[in-house]
């Protein structure tokens, strides 16, 4: 069985990602020091196995909320990431899937039209909403080969931030082209 290291570089730091099982390692080849990269590594042989996330000098990335998601046959990997403009509190998720071909990993698309949560206001009262970002988390893959994801969106209104919460599944083809096949509830969340 081959252990991959994943590998977050930003300014020269290295930072360890939570969601890391006990037999990976980091390591931190060379970067450049404006941009972070977070790098799936065969850890034998040091070669990189893919890419999962390149933000630029334009982005902020916080690792802290980075999430990795494997398979039970880790044939399959979700990668989620969240990022945002400097200067900017908007939150921009994202996630990336990728693939085992038998030498290395390669980049699966989700749909374009992934489900957005329908965030529900007290009394209907809707009107100037702010938006503060939201995006996809990878959460979970199935026995089945289906990845479940959240959606969320957040906004604050008068005051209040409220974020909703779906949680939607993908199915993937033999192919690896990806469809939505289940949606729950939008759940809301407020807080202050």
């Amino acid at each position: 069985m081959k252990t991959f290291l994943l590998v977050t570089l930003a300014c020269g730091v290295t930072y360890l990602c939570p969601c890391l099982r006990a037999d990976e390692e980091i390591t931190q080849p060379k970067d450049d020091e404006y941009h972070t990269t977070v790098e799936l590594i065969e850890k034998d042989s040091g070669k990189v196995m893919v890419t999962l996330h390149s933000a630029s000098d334009t982005e902020l990335f916080d690792p802290s909320e980075s999430v990795l998601v494997w398979s039970a046959d880790s044939k399959s990997v979700a990668y989620g990431f969240q990022d945002s403009p400097p200067g900017v509190r908007v939150v921009s998720r994202g996630a990336v899937v990728c693939f085992w071909n038998g030498s290395g990993f390669d980049k699966g698309f989700l749909p374009e039209n992934l489900p957005v949560p329908e965030t529900k206001f007290p009394n209907k009262k809707g009107g100037y909403e702010k938006s503060y970002g939201g995006g996809v988390k990878p959460l979970r893959w199935s026995k089945s080969g289906d990845l479940e994801l959240s959606s969320e969106d957040e906004v604050m209104l008068r005051g209040k931030t409220y974020t909703g919460v779906l949680q939607f599944t993908i199915s993937f083809d033999a192919q690896h082209h990806a469809s939505v096949k289940e949606i729950g509830k939008t759940k809301t969340e407020v807080s202050k």
